[in-house]
């Protein structure tokens, strides 16, 4: 193949991802990283928005990656050595009370995660707790199964949906967030 058809043809396939998946660090700049001391992050995985938010915050702050699967956290505690103490990866099942004090956190991430929890109630009851008052979350998760790339079709949480699961659990939301074709995002606040 010659040179600049693969390059056009790497040109293209890069534009499809931008389009399809998500690139925390793109996604969390809607935040204003820099501004928040504490976050957390709900449902890691492979950590990539926790490391991110770790690499953004640089010496200022401290990030929290809460997740259930033992060897997901094992490879996010290894990838983010190089934030030393300011890094803490926590195992959490969270369906159930978060290890997290009262107004810890400045910032929550909650990325492709609340269609997977049985309580989602219990769950933003928590977040609303370990969240100071001035806090915010970002929310991002599939708008669909998208033929089972994402959740199932049972399990997806449509975006009004999720907004009233926020406003029920005494959140406001804003608008939502550019997040590709297979996403959605909003930011939300604690009701005063």
């Amino acid at each position: 193949m010659h040179s600049a058809s693969k390059e056009a043809l790497f040109s293209c396939a890069a534009r499809y991802n931008a389009l399809v998946f998500l690139d925390p660090a793109d996604i969390l700049k809607h935040v204003h990283l820099p501004s928040y001391k504490r976050v957390g992050d709900f449902g890691t995985g492979s950590g990539q928005y926790a490391l991110a938010a770790a690499e953004a915050l640089g010496t200022e702050g401290a990030v929290y990656a809460l997740e259930a699967f033992g060897p997901l956290l094992e490879k996010v505690r290894r990838a983010a050595l190089p934030y030393g103490g300011r890094f803490y990866a926590l195992q959490s099942d969270l369906n159930e009370p978060l290890p997290l004090r009262d107004n810890l956190l400045n910032l929550a991430i909650v990325a492709n995660t609340l269609h997977a929890l049985t309580e989602r109630k219990r769950f933003l009851s928590e977040l609303r707790r370990v969240l100071a008052p001035e806090g915010r979350v970002l929310f991002v998760d599939w708008a669909s199964s998208f033929r089972n790339m994402g959740p199932t079709n049972e399990a997806a949480i449509s975006p009004g949906e999720a907004v009233r699961l926020f406003t029920d659990a005494g959140f406001t939301t804003g608008t939502m967030l550019p997040a590709g074709t297979h996403h959605y995002a909003f930011i939300a606040s604690p009701q005063a």
